[in-house]
């Protein structure tokens, strides 16, 4: 009967399935760090130094791995090159986040198959899944007790997992996202730079949802008029004085209907605010938010942040948008708020 066994290339490929655990592991504060360049086609991240463990098989027989040290300097940091796609796709799974699409009546869909599910029988090996079954076992037996300096997996025939295929539509037509940010008390210093934080990610996320060049991005900024302006302006405009958020809602929703099939485009509208609002303007925003916004957008966020005591928006529209199943979603910048809890509010 013949062994199983893995070739020079599907142990390089179980190799990197443990590294993407590793990295997995530090996902939440790659992201909280907010320095990453996500613009191309990949992104180097930094993560401890990492024990490569060694692959044994029921004959006996072990992999090249010495397991003596890691492949960096002991107690050191590694740095990895990893395709941004799939370092989001780690992202996805370990915050996770769901895929934002909709797709509009008639639309024409892409179908194509992919292994998105997983059994004990199979043609195609899950090595990840078995990787981890493995090790689970390993530990159970103590082959693998690293404080002990012990490192072989045995990875046994029940451990074994393969992918198996699974028919998938996709939505063929692409998506604006609108940005919006008050302009009068909230972008300088510190709210700004959280602002940028935010909008990277954004803009990243929903291309890789949708693709290249299949996501448009537009910026809008108020004081107590409402402009559309370029991105770059969006983040280098001078502050101004009053505010009012009534016209900024009411201008993105004049150019979504204006400029787009509102039943065959994806939309989004994201929100910056200090939160502070006067009279009846939170009420007449929120109001206008539920006649017209909800009907056609697949999600609108609205972000309050580094707010002050006279910061009442978002405690306002809280009493509105509170179910898990509304396209509002809120959330709040603070200083001892992570980064990640503010994406989970807006995509989770």
């Amino acid at each position: 009967m013949a062994e199983d066994k893995l070739d020079s290339s599907e142990s390089e490929g179980m190799f990197n399935d443990f590294i993407d655990q590793e990295i997995e592991k530090s996902i939440e504060s790659i992201l909280e760090d907010g320095n990453l360049d996500l613009t191309g086609p990949d992104i180097i991240v930094e993560t401890d130094d990492i024990m490569p463990p060694r692959f044994t098989f029921d004959n006996g027989e072990s992999g090249s791995g010495s397991g003596n040290q890691g492949p960096g300097n002991q107690r050191g940091k590694l740095l990895f090159r990893l395709p941004i796609d799939r370092f989001l796709k780690l992202i996805r799974q370990k915050l996770v986040l769901p895929d934002l699409a909709k797709e509009s009546r008639g639309k024409i869909k892409e179908v194509s198959y992919e292994y998105k599910t997983f059994g004990p029988i199979g043609t195609l090996l899950d090595k990840k899944r078995t990787f981890k079954r493995a090790i689970k076992s390993s530990v159970g037996t103590g082959m693998y007790d690293p404080e002990n300096e012990e490192y072989d997996i045995m990875i046994r025939k029940r451990d074994k997992r393969f992918k198996l295929p699974e028919r998938v539509e996709k939505p063929k037509y692409k998506a604006v996202v609108f940005y919006g940010a008050d302009i009068s008390y909230s972008t300088h210093g510190k709210r700004l730079e959280l602002e940028k934080k935010m909008v990277n990610f954004i803009k990243i996320w929903l291309e890789y949802n949708y693709g290249p060049n299949n996501v448009e991005h537009r910026f809008f900024v108020h004081d107590c008029k409402a402009y559309e302006i370029s991105e770059d302006q969006f983040f280098n405009v001078s502050n101004a004085g009053g505010t009012e958020i009534l016209p900024i809602f009411q201008l993105v929703d004049k150019v979504a209907r204006d400029e787009y099939d509102i039943k065959g485009t994806n939309m989004y509208f994201f929100y910056f605010t200090d939160g502070e609002i006067f009279g009846a303007d939170g009420d007449n925003t929120r109001e206008f938010i539920q006649r017209e916004m909800v009907q056609y957008f697949n999600r609108i966020g609205i972000v309050e942040i580094l707010p002050s005591s006279y910061s009442k928006f978002f405690t306002m529209l809280s009493k509105y948008f509170s179910s898990d199943k509304s396209k509002v979603k809120l959330s709040k910048m603070e200083q001892d708020v992570k980064f990640i809890k503010n994406i989970k509010d807006l995509f989770g």
